[in-house]
């Protein structure tokens, strides 16, 4: 059942237009605009629809249209006029107001009653129409958490698999999608984003940590080699650009339009460009090599740079930092150096705690491959029991 406030300091008016509606609706009777604000004010549930004469005593009836639609609590209450005023400019200032009818005296009480209950009609339609717009939003929140889901998931799956190939991959992806991130946020609050929104930040880090993920197939050999490439082993380990961008080519039309698709895409297959133009593998140069793929290149190489690997020995933050510096402009683009730049103490934060992370990983690695060992060699030992007892 509706609810319905009728304001009118008349009481004969009053009286009547409450008979008129007490067998449909719920009647609430004010006579005056003061009291009428008041008990909205107090009031948990608020009426669906008021009358209000325009003449009612105490504050305007314009004033008190304007204090109801420019309440959040109120704003959605329908309100209908009544008024003996004939001028045109009244009826017009009312629905300025937010007044949905506008009604002439003497009121015909069952013209009065038609037209109420057509807004009570669009006042249903308009629930009606909410509800199920909320629960689209809601099926669109489920389906959007899935989505992210599913993305985690598949990052975590990639990353696992490059980590069995080559132990170093999985957390350079980690580290890299974090010096990347602190870069991003410097330039995006610098106003350089080249028309990447803020809401995809977290969305691009997720995909930066797979923009290695085309080393899934580089030969083990060469992945996993100590010392310096040949050159025929270098051309395959470049591939590794070109393997995942394919890859992601392939079966992009699965996902037309997808960002995460695309953002892994570029950085899949361009981190590896100079800004010169002379990297790899298109030979991109400047501004013509996508802009997050500019970004990663310079948290890829600053933590290749600071990382141990089987072929070279780390090198202190202040060296990569001036490795980085210097490439401004050659290797890299010269404004993600200056966010570089002017990031590098919570960049450098950031490697301390990504060393201590990956000391305590193999410290945990290390206590299970012993437990592992020392499992086989008692499994061993019962063996050689068992077969000399038989």
């Amino acid at each position: 059942m509706h609810t319905i406030m009728i304001v009118d300091s008349n009481d004969t008016e009053l009286v009547a237009m409450q008979r008129a509606f007490e067998q449909t609706c719920s009647v609430i009777t004010m006579n005056n605009a003061k009291g009428a604000l008041g008990r909205l004010s107090k009031s948990t549930v608020l009426p669906d629809l008021m009358i209000i004469d325009l003449e009612i005593v105490g504050i305007s009836a314009f004033e008190l249209i304007g204090r109801i639609k420019g309440n959040d609590k109120m704003k959605d209450i329908c309100v209908v006029i009544i008024s003996g005023d004939k001028d045109t400019s009244t009826e017009l200032e009312a629905f300025r107001l937010g007044a949905a009818d506008f009604i002439h005296k003497p009121v015909n009480i069952t013209l009065l009653k038609k037209r109420v209950e057509l807004q009570l009609e669009v006042l249903g339609y308009k629930k009606q129409v909410q509800s199920h717009v909320n629960q689209l939003q809601q099926n669109v929140n489920f389906h959007a958490q899935n989505s992210l889901r599913l993305e985690y998931f598949l990052i975590g799956m990639i990353t696992d698999l490059i980590s069995v190939k080559d132990g170093f991959t999985g957390m350079h992806s980690i580290a890299v999608s974090k010096y990347m991130g602190i870069i991003l946020k410097d330039m995006m609050m610098s106003g350089i984003n080249y028309g990447i929104a803020p809401e995809d930040y977290e969305l691009i880090l997720l995909s930066a940590q797979l923009h290695d993920m085309g080393k899934i197939g580089v030969p083990d050999n060469v992945l996993r080699k100590e010392g310096k490439y040949t050159d025929e082993e270098f051309t395959q380990m470049k591939n590794h650009t070109v393997y995942a961008s394919n890859a992601i080519e392939r079966y992009a039309y699965l996902l037309p339009n997808n960002k995460f698709i695309v953002y892994t895409y570029q950085m899949a297959r361009y981190h590896h460009e100079r800004y010169d133009g002379n990297g790899y593998p298109d030979g991109l140069s400047g501004q013509n090599i996508p802009f997050l793929a500019r970004v990663l290149a310079v948290a890829d190489v600053y933590d290749a740079l600071i990382s141990k690997r089987s072929y070279k020995q780390p090198i202190t933050h202040e060296q990569a930092y001036n490795i980085i510096s210097q490439g401004a402009g050659i290797q890299f683009d010269p404004q993600v150096v200056s966010a570089f730049q002017r990031a590098q103490a919570d960049i450098y934060e950031a490697s301390r705690q990504m060393q201590a992370q990956s000391l305590a990983m193999q410290a945990e690695q290390s206590k299970q491959a012993e437990m592992h060992n020392s499992m086989l060699q008692k499994s061993k030992q019962i063996d050689q029991a068992n077969t000399r007892v038989f």
